[in-house]
């Protein structure tokens, strides 16, 4: 098990062994390569958006069991041999991280809208250009108020219990204190978001660049929710709504 060595949340105490973090950066890099080839799989296959079709439906569920279920929890609280749940939960803290996970949301639409605006003033390329490897919030079988409701269904549960769950785990609950360990607070927060970044290279193409930009900030922001808390569940909340 990690070890405990206090702090204001379950995470500021958090300690890896050398076999921990060798195990966790193994799943952190399966984790990159099996994301990208699924969202490939999801561009060629479903559209690159969400849909009602029982094979696409079939398809989110085995990335929710194959990566959030197997690869994440079970991979973590099994072979790493941690507390995900403590990391994720604690009940002395729930309402301040709820009020902070708002205060995220918040947070990453500003940082969102700004960069984009920055990067119009400068004349960067369109962000949505050459993004076809990622999913699009919308329905591929119909619209109308019954395609409007599928679409946020179905991004919900992409947000909350695959995007967000498997990333906050990885960058901001296991990269996040690895870094932190050796090189302090500030160059944990900043690195793990430019490794978050670097690991959508395979989720969006190099011409999306703008993106990854966002991807940056947004690594930012939830991984000083993180830091702030010393839980993951401020961080999700706010990486679900927007994510």
């Amino acid at each position: 098990m990690a070890r405990e060595n206090g702090g204001t949340g379950v995470l500021h105490g958090v300690e890896f062994t050398r076999t921990q973090r060798i195990r966790g950066l193994a799943l952190l890099g399966a984790f990159v390569v099996l994301r990208a080839t699924l969202a490939r799989v999801w561009d060629r296959y479903f559209g690159g958006a969400y849909s009602t079709d029982p094979a696409f439906l079939a398809f989110l569920g085995g990335i929710f069991l194959f990566l959030s279920v197997g690869l994440v929890y079970l991979g973590f609280t099994r072979w790493v041999g941690v507390d995900l749940r403590a990391w994720w939960l604690d009940r002395d803290r729930i309402r301040g991280d709820l009020a902070w996970g708002l205060v995220g949301v918040v947070a990453i639409l500003v940082v969102t809208v700004v960069g984009v605006l920055a990067l119009s003033a400068v004349g960067a390329v369109d962000p949505s250009a050459g993004a076809r490897s990622a999913p699009t919030p919308s329905v591929a079988d119909g619209g109308g108020p019954t395609g409007a409701v599928t679409n946020l269904l179905l991004g919900w549960f992409f947000g909350f219990a695959i995007a967000a769950f498997q990333e906050e785990t990885l960058f901001r609950g296991f990269l996040q204190r690895v870094l932190q360990q050796r090189h302090g607070r500030v160059t944990a927060v900043v690195g793990q978001s430019a490794v978050f970044t670097l690991a959508h290279l395979g989720y969006y193409p190099v011409s999306a660049w703008p993106l990854l930009l966002v991807v940056f900030l947004v690594g930012l922001v939830t991984g000083w929710l993180a830091d702030r808390r010393g839980t993951l569940l401020a961080a999700g909340l706010a990486h679900g709504f927007v994510g």
